[in-house]
């Protein structure tokens, strides 16, 4: 009995990318595409992924002549149980990218989904089939298309979503000289603006620069949306004059790695990091009344966000005011989440004499493992496969913090099916990307630049194992007499413990004392 995955006659041009097949059990759920998507893909059903190039309509795929050339999470294709199951197949279109630097790479193009596969416009999907697997022939075929939420107007591209502007809500979309030019098309840059609630179009105001994951048409700090409770009231606070005066900003740059690029420079990438600083930052200043003075600017976020606030404040010193990170991914790469890349072997288990113990990814607030390191990376290799397309944290990493391979691809600081560590890519990660060491190398130009700029917070318990990274930075910072703050709350998690409202209240009294405010 087969599986086979069909190519709709109506899919006229050519497909390249990567094929997945969703399986779970029957039940209550009609989008097996969709479970993927729960605590990072790690509560749902299997998946299985193979790559195909140059697939047309009519074309049909019997999966089980794909074996040797596909990968599955949590388990593989042979494993599967002989049961009642139901499937769905998926497609994600990858983009042939021509890159100034000669490379020819293929990846998931942003058509406003925001790195998300299961969202991104022109994939297929089948329809759900519920069968029993073993005993029955399955047949999918690939006929529906995610479309574009809008049709485009004079003018928009969907690179980075298109949104339309609503009270103090405003959508700023760019394209990139610099990325374009390394990227050999054209590339865009959008921003979400929250303004003031008394803005007045011929004042200029501090900015406070939000890091973090695509935000899709969320305004900066979820305002207007519901929040958890202990968030509750922003916007109110916001709306009624009593928040400072100052235009708050997230960032949408979605590329074929991630939702979103670390805005940093990168072998890979490209030069986010200038295009940040010298492209979007002051072009959004010249439209909405931005100071434009580095006491103006002001970082902050939380997890992905935290470490690019403190990235952006260490690589750009004097064009940043001040950075709030939050329970910032791993600041030292002595912990790489739980892994030190300096000192372990491997990646995915801790090696004793006589026995293997697999290295835990996440865990809750009272110790329990939630999954393992190896279990999250083989997610993202059925995903995407092995050249970082997985289009997930691990892959992000390889592709920001890597050296660029002989093929255009990132190189990997590890094997990313057996674990094994390679030193020479994790030296060119020490030198390039590791936080912590690079202000132990740079904390003389440093130190006077940001003496009093850092205000971290994490738990002591964070789900990712990020406080050790943390603790880290945090020691050289003290070390050269950093005056700004560092704390970590004991039982908390992946969070900084702290209401937006607070924060916000402690940057107000910061850009006083800066004299902006």
């Amino acid at each position: 009995m087969s599986i086979k995955i069909r190519i709709s006659d109506d899919i006229k041009d050519e497909l390249n990318g990567r094929l997945l097949l969703f399986a779970d059990y029957p039940g209550d759920n009609e989008e097996p595409m969709l479970f993927r998507r729960d605590g990072f893909g790690m509560g749902g059903g299997p998946v299985f992924g193979v790559t195909f190039y140059g697939l047309t309509g009519g074309d049909e795929i019997d999966m089980d002549e794909q074996k040797e050339h596909m990968f599955g999470s949590p388990i593989q294709f042979d494993d599967l149980p002989l049961t009642d199951l139901c499937f769905q197949a998926f497609f994600i279109r990858w983009h042939k990218y021509s890159r100034k630097d000669g490379h020819e790479i293929w990846g998931m193009k942003d058509y406003g989904g925001g790195g998300n596969y299961a969202l991104n416009p022109f994939n297929l999907y089948s329809d759900v089939v519920t069968a029993r697997y073993g005993t029955e022939d399955i047949s999918l075929t690939l006929e529906h298309v995610i479309e574009p939420d809008r049709e485009l107007r004079p003018g928009e591209v969907y690179e980075q979503g298109n949104y339309d502007d609503h009270g103090l809500v405003r959508y700023f979309k760019m394209k990139s000289e610099l990325l374009s030019d390394f990227w050999g098309e054209d590339m865009y840059l959008g921003a979400n603006i929250l303004l003031p609630a008394g803005y007045d179009p011929n004042r200029k105001y501090p900015l406070i620069l939000c890091q973090g994951h695509f935000p899709g048409a969320t305004a900066p700090f979820r305002y207007d949306v519901e929040l958890r409770e202990r968030e509750q009231g922003f916007t109110e606070y916001w709306n009624s004059g009593k928040a400072p005066e100052v235009i708050c900003v997230n960032f949408r740059d979605a590329n074929m790695f991630y939702d979103d690029s670390y805005r940093v420079n990168s072998a890979n990438l490209g030069p986010y990091g200038d295009a940040f600083v010298t492209e979007l930052v002051p072009a959004i200043e010249k439209t909405y009344g931005g100071l434009g003075t580095p006491e103006g600017r002001i970082l902050v976020g939380g997890s992905t966000g935290g470490w690019i606030s403190v990235a952006l404040q260490l690589f750009y010193p004097d064009f940043f005011g001040g950075s709030w990170p939050g329970f910032a991914d791993s600041l030292d790469f002595h912990g790489y989440q739980v892994a030190d890349l300096y000192n372990d072997e491997n990646l995915y288990e801790t090696r004793y004499p006589w026995r293997k113990i697999e290295r835990p990814g996440a865990r809750d607030t009272n110790g329990n493992i939630m999954w393992t390191m190896r279990e999250e990376h083989y997610h993202e290799l059925a995903i995407g496969g092995d050249l970082a397309h997985g289009l997930g944290q691990y892959g992000i990493y390889q592709a920001v913090f890597s050296p660029c391979g002989d093929d255009g691809y990132p190189l990997n600081a590890y094997d990313p099916v057996s674990g094994e560590i390679d030193r020479s890519v994790v030296e060119y990660w020490q030198e390039h990307y590791d936080l912590t060491a690079y202000l132990e190398a740079h904390h003389e130009e440093l130190m006077p630049l940001i003496k009093d700029k850092f205000h971290l917070r994490a738990g002591d318990m964070d789900n990712f194992y990020l406080n050790l990274g943390h603790w880290a930075f945090t020691e050289v910072l003290e070390k050269y007499g950093h005056t700004g703050y560092s704390v970590t709350f004991p039982r908390v998690g992946h969070d900084g413990n702290i209401t937006i409202i607070d924060m916000m209240e402690e940057m107000r009294e910061y850009l006083k004392g800066k004299g902006v405010l």
